[in-house]
């Protein structure tokens, strides 16, 4: 080997790719917005965030949100359930703002977020205010409200018309944001 040769990469030493995102829905999107959180200062460096349907608040005032009001039974069981997560998430004597999201000191520097939102679910104002807050600490935001569909569209395309516009939008947002 000569000082020009290139140092083999070690086998057991993890590899981070360049270009990283976070992805997630429902609550899948609340683990994916606390990543982001901690990414920012522990790494890796975090090129997206897309956060479809939301769970952003797993406090005591999860449910005092218009959207949980207005969809808490229909089309599904939402209040119940998130109940039941904020029951089985948060321990006894737990701080649940250190869960939840909408209510981080700081948001600023984070890498740029897509919020979708489907109107027609429980979670809608959460998508909506973590936006309002992201985009307050000058972290690029895009709300996008998908009017009429509801909890989990994303995953029936088959069923919710709007799920390929979405989709269609989520690669377009993840493909400019991971060419820079």
């Amino acid at each position: 080997m000569t000082n020009r040769d290139p140092v083999p990469p070690d086998p057991y030493r993890p590899q981070i790719p360049a270009r990283v995102a976070v992805f997630g829905e429902s609550c899948g999107a609340l683990i994916s917005a606390l990543t982001a959180i901690r990414a920012r200062g522990a790494g890796p460096e975090l090129k997206a965030q897309v956060l479809v349907n939301p769970l952003a608040d797993v406090t005591a005032t999860m449910d005092d949100h218009p959207s949980i009001a207005e969809y808490a039974y229909h089309p599904t069981r939402a209040l119940p359930q998130l109940r039941l997560l904020r029951r089985l998430a948060v321990p006894q004597g737990g701080d649940a703002r250190a869960l939840s999201p909408l209510y981080a000191d700081d948001l600023s520097g984070l890498a740029p977020a897509l919020v979708v939102v489907p109107t027609q679910d429980a979670l809608a104002d959460h998508g909506r205010r973590y936006a309002e807050r992201l985009r307050a600490a000058g972290t690029p935001v895009t709300l996008s409200e998908y009017r009429g569909a509801r909890h989990a569209f994303l995953s029936l395309p088959g069923v919710e018309p709007q799920a390929h516009a979405a989709r269609a939008e989520i690669l377009r947002f993840l493909r400019t944001a991971l060419a820079e």
